[in-house]
């Protein structure tokens, strides 16, 4: 089979053709700053040299039909048996299904909890709906790695009756990404307790056993848990309220100040991005270094809870943008576990492998970086969904 993974952000639009026979990548493609007076769209089939065309994108609809028209030089457009997403939330929706018309509303139904990531995937499917009209459009969504996780994990401390009328509880994000790093982490390490920091501009830490999530940082919306860019993470309910009631505060007001004004560009104040912050922080920076510190005390704080619940672990894998490239926050969050007998190899760590262990060998738990494949994940998905369909 022939599946396009499709993989839309704000003013980015990113895609993989594979060949589910053997994971080969076909063709990819990255159209970056839609919408800006300049895009720029990267694009290479198997092997080949990268072709790079800087000119205005103006929409979603123009950055798809890009790919489409570089994907038809090589391939009959029918030779592709559907396009799949890595959806994020829907209410009463997870797994692996069908993007109908009923998906895209309980999609819509969820909004108001993930309001930028479901907006942005409900245009990029309305797009391929427009342009691929007879194309199987399939979605795997990122809860799904979470549903097995335990109720004492995902309730929370409100009224049962309400949670049965609204679902309010924890579903866990970033599962496509988790669920690699499990599995990953299994077939290098023979690791079954796996502790999955995935750190970048969106963060979340998970606790796997046995290849699925039994617990994770993210709850019920995306702006949960570990600090992210700019979205706040957990906060005290009633500090919120009286912050809303001290600077008179709307609900769409603080939902925009929780979602794009905080996480570390909040404490920082200048910058969401990791890069920016870690050159602040050894400028002296004291805000950037405020924001730096607390992001991985978030991180430590979860990967002693995890510890807890899976009674050990086997290995400690970072991943993502910042996981995957700052020997800096690593070293923050995992140079400091001596106490437990996880030691961190500073040589290694600084070394910054693109994958492999940068644990001492004298360490009771091993510590990877394990470059993640959301999109590996969601094919595989939507190649046993078609099989099974």
């Amino acid at each position: 089979m022939k599946i396009l993974i499709a993989n839309p952000g704000s003013t980015s639009y990113k895609c993989k053709l594979y060949d589910s026979a053997d994971m080969k990548v076909l063709f990819k493609a990255t159209v970056e700053r839609i919408g800006d007076s300049e895009g720029i769209y990267t694009y290479s089939f198997d092997n080949e040299k990268s072709i790079q065309v800087n000119h205005k994108i103006t929409d979603y609809f123009e950055a798809v039909n890009l790919t489409i028209t570089s994907i038809k030089e090589k391939f009959n457009i029918n030779e592709i048996d559907a396009v799949g997403f890595k959806t994020v939330h829907a209410k009463g929706v997870t797994g692996c299904v069908r993007l109908d018309n009923k998906v895209l509303k309980a999609m819509e139904d969820y909004r108001s909890l993930a309001p930028v990531h479901t907006d942005v995937y409900i245009t990029a499917i309305s797009t391929f709906q427009k342009l691929l009209t007879d194309m199987p459009l399939v979605g795997l969504f990122e809860t799904h790695f979470h549903q097995n996780i335990p109720s004492e994990a995902y309730l929370y401390g409100i009224p049962y009756e309400l949670y049965e009328k609204h679902g309010i509880r924890k579903y866990g994000f970033h599962g496509a990404s988790h669920r690699y790093i499990g599995k990953r982490a299994l077939e290098l390490y023979n690791a079954n307790k796996v502790i999955s920091c995935h750190l970048g501009g969106s963060s979340s830490v998970c606790a796997i056993k046995d290849g699925w999530s039994i617990d994770t940082s993210m709850g019920m919306s995306p702006q949960s848990g570990l600090l992210n860019a700019k979205r706040v993470g957990d906060l005290d309910p009633f500090g919120l309220l009286y912050l809303m009631e001290k600077e008179n505060l709307s609900i769409d007001e603080t939902r925009d100040l929780l979602m794009s004004k905080s996480g570390i560009y909040g404490i920082s104040g200048k910058s969401g991005d990791f890069r920016d912050i870690e050159e602040g922080m050894n400028k002296g920076d004291e805000r950037d270094t405020k924001a730096f510190k607390t992001f991985a005390y978030y991180v430590k704080r979860y990967i002693g809870e995890y510890l807890a619940i899976l009674n050990g672990a086997d290995c400690i894998v970072f991943t993502a943008g910042a996981g995957e490239n700052s020997p800096a926050l690593r070293k923050e969050i995992a140079g400091k576990l001596n106490y437990l007998n996880i030691i961190l190899d500073e040589k290694k760590n600084l070394q910054n492998p693109k994958e492999g262990l940068i644990s001492s060998e004298n360490s009771k738990i091993k510590i990877a970086v394990i470059p993640t494949n959301e999109e590996y994940i969601v094919a595989k998905e939507v190649e046993k969904f078609l099989q099974k369909d």
